[in-house]
């Protein structure tokens, strides 16, 4: 059961680890087209519709939501692993070289 509990909880921290890079660009583009957008209405430039301007903000800070929420839920899968009980060493060698093959795309069955 701790076991089942323990591999889901690191999948789900895989999955989390994996989106990151892509929140990450996503929170990028939303700053900078909102950035470039406030600097020419600043400039007295109205490239943007002021609901464009509005909807622009509004994605910017969907995106830095997104990109926290995704840090915060790691740090308390990270913590709830932290707190499973262990079996000892064994288990652990055996977890890591299994979570290597898998990070090599390396699958065995095991008998």
């Amino acid at each position: 059961m701790a076991e089942e509990r323990s591999d889901h909880l690191e999948r789900r921290r895989d999955e989390l680890t994996r989106s990151l890079p892509r929140l990450s660009e996503k929170q990028a583009n939303t700053y900078r087209l909102n950035s470039d957008a406030r600097a020419l209405d600043r400039a007295g430039v109205k490239h943007q519709a002021s609901g464009e301007m509005e909807r622009l903000k509004g994605n910017e800070a969907a995106a830095d939501t997104a990109i926290r929420d995704a840090q915060r839920e790691l740090r308390q899968l990270d913590a709830e692993i932290a707190r499973m009980p262990r079996r000892g060493l064994g288990s652990r060698v055996g977890r890591a070289v299994r979570r290597a093959r898998a990070d090599r795309g390396v699958f065995c069955l095991e008998t």
